[in-house]
């Protein structure tokens, strides 16, 4: 099930390494209403349990550093493979709505914050 978008990974990625915010519904072109990541790594029950249905057929997810999952209505409606390694463990497995914001830490670049 996961994909990838150039648009969004690049996105991702510039914001990064800019050191500048992204507010996530700005950097997709389909319509949801919550989102989330894990971390490679991360066990396939583990994703279940946090987001309510498998999306990976591997006993851990290893597609890339990070895995965004998009839900709609309560149903993953997209899992997207992000290639910057650029995320917080303490953010992963959490839901967050359209609000969110990709947020890097005060004037540094490399690493984004959830924050709604």
């Amino acid at each position: 099930m996961p994909e990838g978008n150039e648009n969004l990974n690049s996105r991702v990625l510039e914001a990064a390494t800019a050191g500048t915010e992204l507010r996530l519904a700005d950097a997709t072109d389909f319509d949801w209403d919550e989102a989330g990541f894990v971390t490679e790594g991360t066990p396939a029950k583990d994703i279940e349990a946090a987001f309510g249905e498998a999306v990976t057929r591997e006993n851990r997810y290893t597609g890339s550093p990070a895995l965004f999952i998009f839900l709609k209505d309560g149903k993953v409606a997209k899992a997207i493979r992000i290639i910057p390694d650029a995320f917080f463990g303490e953010d992963a497995k959490k839901k967050y709505g359209r609000d969110v914001v990709l947020t890097p830490l005060d004037g540094q670049t490399g690493f984004l914050n959830w924050r709604e």
